[in-house]
C-alpha cells in the first residue's frame, strides 16, 4: 500500500477569529452609528488587535502542521519524510537513502548507516502538589537523527512537528511521537532488510 499524508494549508482570512476582528466595529457602527464607534474607538480597537494576535498564532501553528509531507512507499519501495528544511528519502530498491539539512544535501548507500534515534526534549520540570514533568518539548532539540559512515557530516538531523495540536500540547506530543516511531518502524524494516 502507497499513502502520502499531507495536511490542508491554512487560510488567515478563513479563520474566525479574524472574522470576528473585521465584524466587531461593522456590529458597532450598525447599532450605535458613527458616534457610538468612536467612543468605543479603544475598546473595539483592542479586541480587534488581541483577536488577530491570537488568530495569527493558531495560524502558523496549523501552517506547521500542514508542512510536513510523507510517502509510505510499501508497493513502490520510496519511503520519504519533509519538514521545513529537513529532508529524507529511502529508496528500497537501489538500497540508496537522500538526505538534506539546511543548505546540505547527499546521498549514501544502505551500508553507510551506522544507527538511527529519535528525541523529544523535554524543557522542564513543574513544581507543584504532585511533581510532574512538564510535556513541553523543546523543537530544536527534537528530531529523527541518523548516524551515517561520514567524516565530513557524521549526523543527520531530520525535524518533525505535530500534524494536530503543537508541541506544548498533549495531542501535538502524542502525534510527534507517534510519527518519529513510525520511522524507526520503518528504518528497522527497510535497512535491516
Amino acid at each position: 500500500m502507497t499513502a502520502t499524508t499531507e495536511v490542508k494549508q491554512p487560510n488567515f482570512l478563513m479563520m474566525k477569529r479574524v472574522w470576528i476582528a473585521i465584524a466587531l466595529p461593522i456590529v458597532i457602527f450598525y447599532f450605535s452609528g458613527i458616534q457610538g464607534l468612536v467612543q468605543l474607538a479603544v475598546v473595539w480597537i483592542f479586541a480587534s488587535i488581541m483577536l488577530l494576535m491570537f488568530a495569527y498564532k493558531k495560524f502558523r501553528i496549523k501552517k506547521w502542521n500542514a508542512s510536513t509531507r510523507d510517502h509510505f512507499g510499501e508497493q513502490d519501495g520510496m519511503w520519504s519524510h519533509e519538514f521545513g528544511s529537513t529532508f529524507m528519502k529511502l529508496d528500497q530498491q537501489r538500497g540508496l537513502i537522500h538526505l538534506k539539512e539546511e543548505n546540505k544535501q547527499k546521498t549514501y548507500p544502505f551500508s553507510a548507516i551506522k544507527e538511527w534515534r529519535y528525541n523529544l526534549s523535554t524543557t522542564r520540570e513543574r513544581a507543584g502538589i504532585n511533581k510532574e514533568l512538564d510535556r513541553t518539548h523543546d523543537f530544536r532539540e527534537s528530531g529523527f537523527y541518523i548516524a551515517v559512515d561520514d567524516v565530513q557530516y557524521p549526523e543527520w538531523r531530520v525535524m518533525f512537528f505535530p500534524q494536530k495540536g503543537d508541541f506544548n500540547s498533549q495531542e501535538g506530543i502524542r502525534d510527534t511521537e507517534m510519527q518519529l516511531k513510525r520511522w524507526m518502524h520503518i528504518f528497522d524494516k527497510t535497512i535491516n532488510k
